[in-house]
């Protein structure tokens, strides 16, 4: 029968099927070096809706307004140094950056967020975090959206060296 086609030899299929898998970790392992999956694991979300993250280590290109992974540093006892955590880039060297009595966190006169819903666990009166102050060369403001965030309004800024990469929300 004309129509039947002749079988592949095991040796040209496993060269095939070699070069095929090779091709596959190839690119999986530039993806990975470029790129990780982060989830946040948290109750209460910095940035409600989101829990999966696609990170890129290689874009530390810092924006205003974008999300960034960066390792904490010095926020024990709540949390370990090196723990990895997904904020909003708020503020940049240079901003003027508030905290109103009334709790309210603003960037350059802009509000950017309410609260400080943590003050209590950290043993620390409101009136504690009230000031105003100029962000100095290599010092970055991050927040969450959500007034539950425990973020730079309670302990301050982080240095470029911290930030991993850029983060994506994926869902």
């Amino acid at each position: 029968m004309k129509w039947m086609k002749k079988k592949e030899s095991w040796p040209r299929f496993c060269i095939k099927a070699g070069v095929a898998l090779a091709v596959l970790w190839g690119a999986g392992v530039a993806f990975a070096d470029r790129y990780k999956i982060g989830i946040d694991d948290q109750l209460v979300k910095c940035i409600p809706g989101y829990s999966v993250y696609l990170i890129d280590k290689k874009d530390k290109q810092l924006e205003r307004g974008a999300i960034f992974v960066f390792s904490a540093q010095g926020l024990q006892p709540f949390y370990e140094d090196g723990t990895e955590m997904v904020k909003y880039l708020r503020g940049l060297p240079g901003d003027n950056v508030k905290i109103s009595k009334h709790g309210n966190i603003f960037v350059n006169d802009e509000m950017q967020g309410y609260g400080l819903t943590h003050a209590e666990a950290l043993n620390k009166s409101m009136d504690s975090f009230v000031g105003e102050g100029i962000l100095q060369a290599d010092s970055f403001w991050f927040m969450g959206t959500s007034n539950q965030s425990f973020d730079s309004r309670y302990w301050g800024t982080v240095k470029n060296d911290q930030i991993i990469g850029r983060a994506y929300p994926l869902f």
